[in-house]
C-alpha cells in the first residue's frame, strides 16, 4: 500500500470537509481566470488609467508621456460630444434590450427543451440565423436587392411589418412609450435574435439540469402548466438568469451603435478611431475608463437587484 506516515498518499482531501472542498475546487477552476487576468490584462489595464492623465506621444524607441491631470476627462464629457451620446444611449437603449432578450432566450429554450418530433430540426433551424449573422439572415428571410425595398418603401412596411404593428399598438390606446418599445423590439428581431445564441444555450443546459421529479410531484398535486412555470421553471433557472443578464449587458454595450449623419458610431470603434486615427491616445484612454467604469457600474447593480430573487439549490 501506498502510505505515508501511516496514512494514505489521498487521505487529506478525502478527510476535508464538503465546504473545503468546494472552496479547494473553487480556486482550481479560477486559476486559468486568475493566470489570464495577471498575464494579459493588468499591465494593459494600468497603463490605459496611466496614459488616460496624460498626452500621449509615439516617439522612436517608445512613448512619451507629459502630466495633464484630468484634461482628457474634461475633453471627453465637455468638448467631444459623441462620447457623451455614446454613453447615453448605451445606458438607455441596451438595459430595455437586455430584458427582451433574457425573455425571448428563456422562452426559446422552453420551446427547443420540449419533447416532440423533430426536436433536433426545430434546434437547427432555431440556430441557423445565429451561426448566419443578423444582415445574411435579414437578406435572406426580407430581402435585401433594389426591388424588395422599393416594394417595403411603396406600401409603407418595414421589416417584419413594423408599421402595421405600430398602427395596431397606437389604436389601442396604450402609451406612446409602450408602443415605441415594443415596436423597436421587433423592428430590431434579427439582433435580438443573434444576441440570444449564447443565453439560450445557457438557459436550455440549466432546464435539462432539473429534476423531473419536481414536475412529477407538481403533476401528481394537479398543478397546472402555468403554476409549475413559476413555482419549479424560473427558480430553479434563476441563477442562469443572473449569468445570461450580466453577459447580455456586456455583449450589448460592446454591440452600442448610434447612427449619426447615415453613419453608425460603435463606442469601441469610436475609441479606437480617436487612438490610432487622431493620434490621440490620451483622451482615448480616458474615455476608455470612462467606458470601464460604467460597465462595471451598471454591471454591479444589476447583479445586485437580480441576486436578491436568485434561488440557489444543493
Amino acid at each position: 500500500m501506498n502510505r505515508i506516515g501511516g496514512r494514505g498518499i489521498k487521505g487529506w482531501y478525502y478527510r476535508l470537509e464538503l465546504s473545503r472542498k468546494t472552496r479547494l475546487w473553487g480556486l482550481i477552476f479560477l486559476i486559468p481566470w486568475l493566470t489570464g487576468f495577471l498575464v494579459f490584462f493588468l499591465k494593459p489595464l494600468v497603463e490605459t488609467i496611466y496614459y488616460s492623465f496624460n498626452n500621449v506621444k509615439i516617439i522612436e524607441g517608445g512613448v512619451s508621456t507629459e502630466y495633464v491631470k484630468w484634461n482628457n476627462y474634461i475633453r471627453a464629457f465637455t468638448v467631444d460630444t459623441m462620447f457623451n451620446r455614446l454613453i447615453l444611449t448605451m445606458i438607455s437603449k441596451t438595459l430595455p434590450q437586455v430584458l427582451i432578450v433574457i425573455i425571448f432566450s428563456l422562452l426559446a429554450a422552453i420551446l427547443i427543451n420540449g419533447k416532440y418530433p423533430g426536436r433536433s430540426i426545430a434546434r437547427t433551424i432555431f440556430f441557423i440565423p445565429i451561426i448566419m449573422g443578423t444582415s445574411i439572415a435579414s437578406a435572406s428571410l426580407v430581402g435585401n436587392d433594389i426591388i424588395s425595398q422599393e416594394i417595403m418603401a411603396s406600401t409603407g412596411m418595414n421589416t417584419f411589418g413594423t408599421r402595421l404593428i405600430l398602427d395596431v399598438l397606437a389604436n389601442t390606446g396604450l402609451p406612446t412609450e409602450i408602443v415605441g418599445y415594443v415596436s423597436g423590439a421587433v423592428s430590431g428581431i434579427f439582433q435580438i435574435l443573434a444576441i440570444s445564441g449564447v443565453p439560450t444555450l445557457i438557459f436550455l443546459a440549466g432546464l435539462q439540469s432539473i429534476p423531473p421529479s419536481l414536475y412529477e410531484v407538481a403533476n401528481i398535486e394537479g398543478a397546472s402548466a402555468y403554476e409549475a412555470f413559476w413555482k419549479i421553471t424560473l427558480p430553479m433557472v434563476s441563477p442562469m438568469v443572473l449569468v445570461c443578464a450580466v453577459y447580455s449587458i456586456i455583449d450589448a454595450f460592446f454591440r452600442h451603435t448610434i447612427m449619426v449623419d447615415g453613419t453608425n458610431y460603435g463606442i469601441v470603434n469610436y475609441m479606437y478611431s480617436i487612438a490610432f486615427n487622431q493620434a490621440n491616445y490620451g483622451l482615448s484612454a480616458a474615455m476608455t475608463v470612462v467606458y470601464m467604469l460604467v460597465s462595471i457600474i451598471v454591471v454591479s447593480v444589476v447583479s445586485f437587484l437580480i441576486s436578491k430573487v436568485v434561488f440557489y439549490y444543493d
